[in-house]
């Protein structure tokens, strides 16, 4: 098949698959009224590779490496700087061109490219020709996964042994000729009950008697024993809202439950090394954050645009507290595209696989994480309080108030009312609506923490070569 269309990846999700929101099990997830929006925003990287542009389709859809046969260019495995950059650049034009990210195939080819990467290292041939087969499946079926990593975790304070119940970390139950049987829960997993199939990563170290919870696989998502239990989302746009030229895209975040679920030998790779399972944690992580550092750098880039043309429309791009403003937003922006662009440029190589940098791509993440309630808090400031107080669209359509808000809430007048209001519209819902409140938790804890951030920098930093600079320098004799 090699590449599906939208209405084929629509009709994929019909399969009878077990999902569950506000209490209530759905029968479809392209016709419910919250999960179709998730099933759409998914659906456009279907969308993008019908696109007659030939720029778009040449970024999007290549030949396969053996047959020539047209696939998505998300199952090229990256082997150097150029493929990590086209990456980069598919995720962040898939914003631009659709409104939102599909994020139907970047995560979960983050976890397979990661899952191949271990399997090298393992020089366990059968778990690479398994992983290698996956990815030709993928190819052929032109199929969404979504990644499932985190574990619920029960007492973080303890390993996946030493918990209450041993299920709060998924493991492996039960194992056959035919192949595995696995119990557990991942949780925070965006848009999972929209995508065709799941591929499962540990998601930290595991301990010698923890082989059980050292497992990645792949499994349908309709297999006998899962559920997946959502986080609504937003819907479409209410009757209150001023139009906006895109539909609404957004992703709901599922609970997924394995209850005792098997999995056949050929879609497990990795199942008991216990001494990888960081490796494929961490392997997975650079990928993972790397895939994060894109897709954020168009949506701050809007984000600060917002704060730019809200500044005109009020009166005060001039003002000096504004432009130190202006610096400060700029200044967060363009780092965060700096070090994303250093990370292509440096990686770090596994076999023939390419790693973006995971310094610098952890440094990406933190620097994103760690200053982004202070972005936010500047575009705010400049917009004021009106995007919390605004009348609705159902408020300017009514003939009984349209002239009071029509005459009273005008600004600069190089734009009318209405274009103010549709940004003020606009800019609530990035920066002070409940979207905006999920997005602001996403953003310190999605891809990890920023406490696991600074883990990998400080594991990847190289503070021996600093303290040797300094020693060499102060004619100190280098002791180790």
């Amino acid at each position: 098949m090699g590449l599906r269309t939208k209405e084929e990846f629509l009709e994929s999700l019909r399969d009878g698959r077990r999902v569950y929101i506000y209490g209530e099990k759905v029968e479809d997830v392209t016709t419910h009224p919250i999960l179709k929006v998730t099933s759409e925003t998914v659906a456009q990287d279907f969308a993008i590779s019908e696109m007659e542009d030939k720029d778009v389709r040449d970024l999007y859809v290549v030949k396969h490496p053996k047959t020539g046969e047209l696939m998505s260019r998300y199952f090229l495995t990256p082997k150097d700087t150029k493929d990590l950059e086209n990456r980069m650049q598919m995720i962040i034009k898939s914003i631009h061109l659709t409104g939102g990210l599909p994020f139907g195939k970047d995560i979960g080819t983050d976890c397979i490219n990661a899952a191949m990467v271990v399997a090298q290292q393992l020089k366990d041939p059968a778990y690479l020709q398994r992983a290698k087969n996956y990815l030709e499946y993928l190819r052929k079926n032109d199929l969404t996964l979504s990644g499932a990593v985190t574990d619920v975790k029960g007492d973080r304070s303890k390993s996946p042994s030493g918990q209450v119940h041993p299920d709060y970390y998924l493991r492996v139950v039960d194992k056959n000729k035919d192949g595995i049987v696995v119990k557990g829960c991942k949780m925070h997993i965006t848009a999972a009950p929209c995508c065709n199939d799941i591929i499962v990563v540990p998601t930290r170290n595991m301990k010698k008697d923890e082989g059980d919870y050292a497992v990645c696989f792949a499994t349908p998502s309709n297999a006998k024993g899962i559920s997946f239990i959502c986080r609504p989302s937003r819907g479409e746009l209410s009757r209150h809202e001023f139009p906006r030229p895109f539909p609404v895209r957004d992703l709901c975040e599922a609970m997924i439950v394995f209850d005792n679920v098997f999995v056949p030998w050929e879609r497990v790779f990795m199942c008991g090394e216990w001494p990888f399972a960081i490796l494929l944690a961490y392997t997975f992580a650079t990928f993972h954050r790397f895939t994060a550092v894109s897709y954020k750098i168009p949506i701050v880039e809007v984000m600060a645009g917002f704060a730019v043309a809200m500044a005109e429309m009020n009166g005060i791009e001039k003002k000096e507290h504004v432009q130190d403003k202006f610096v400060k937003i700029a200044a967060y922006v363009e780092t965060l595209k700096a070090l994303a662009k250093a990370a292509i440029g440096q990686p770090v190589m596994y076999g023939d696989i390419a790693v973006p940098n995971p310094l610098i791509t952890n440094m990406a993440k933190l620097h994103f994480a760690s200053h982004y309630h202070e972005f936010l808090e500047m575009i705010q400031d400049i917009c004021g309080g009106i995007i919390s107080t605004m009348p609705t669209y159902s408020d300017w359509q009514n003939p009984d108030t349209h002239d009071y808000i029509e005459y009273y809430l005008g600004g600069n007048p190089k734009y009318t009312t209405e274009e103010r209001l549709k940004m003020v519209h606009a800019a609530h819902r990035l920066v002070a609506s409940a979207e905006s409140a999920h997005h602001e938790i996403i953003t310190v804890h999605a891809e990890g923490s920023m406490a696991t951030q600074k883990m990998m920098i400080l594991a990847e930093a190289p503070l021996k070569q600093y303290r040797d600079m300094a020693l060499i320098s102060a004619g100190v004799e280098i002791k180790d």
